[in-house]
């Protein structure tokens, strides 16, 4: 059983919490707007045939739904960088994050540490924790004391845009 922390979590020595992610301006907040588009159309035909208008509705996908599963707790951020190619998130992809999910060993958070917002994977080795990159050549953060870490929430989905 993984153990859970207490959002948010912070471990500080002489340092203060800092603001919470909303407070950010790259921190987009996923409202569902009161107007509701059409959703997308999921078939389990092959790519010849295009799904038609008079499929029903339980072949449709509301991307909105599939990815936010506490819409008050969650936010997007964008990937800033690569570091978590490993795990399939590039640097631009959008990110959903969840804060009401409490983060575990081997979950993907987004962390603030020492003003550093970081896309990682949690790890904790007895009473100390770790954020690993999934990619070989970032290295592993290991917060010594006097530093801040704030476990910001944890990573639930991404999607990307192909600009084809």
């Amino acid at each position: 059983m993984s153990e859970q922390i207490p959002l948010p979590f912070v471990s500080l020595v002489g340092a203060s919490p800092s603001a919470p992610p909303e407070s950010f301006p790259e921190i987009r907040r996923t409202r569902r707007k009161a107007a509701r588009t059409r959703p997308l159309m999921v078939s389990g035909r092959s790519a010849e045939a295009p799904p038609t208008s008079t499929d029903d509705e339980s072949s449709r996908l509301d991307v909105h739904d599939y990815l936010v599963r506490h819409d008050d707790h969650s936010f997007c951020f964008q990937a800033r960088d690569d570091a978590m190619a490993g795990a399939g998130i590039f640097e631009g992809d959008m990110l959903i994050v969840d804060k009401r999910i409490q983060p575990a060993h081997g979950h993907i958070v987004l962390a603030l540490v020492n003003g550093e917002r970081l896309v990682r994977r949690l790890h904790h080795r007895g009473r100390k924790t770790a954020l690993q990159a999934d990619a070989p050549d970032v290295p592993e953060i290991q917060p010594e004391d006097g530093s801040e870490l704030t476990i910001w929430g944890v990573v639930v989905g991404s999607f990307k845009r192909f600009w084809a």
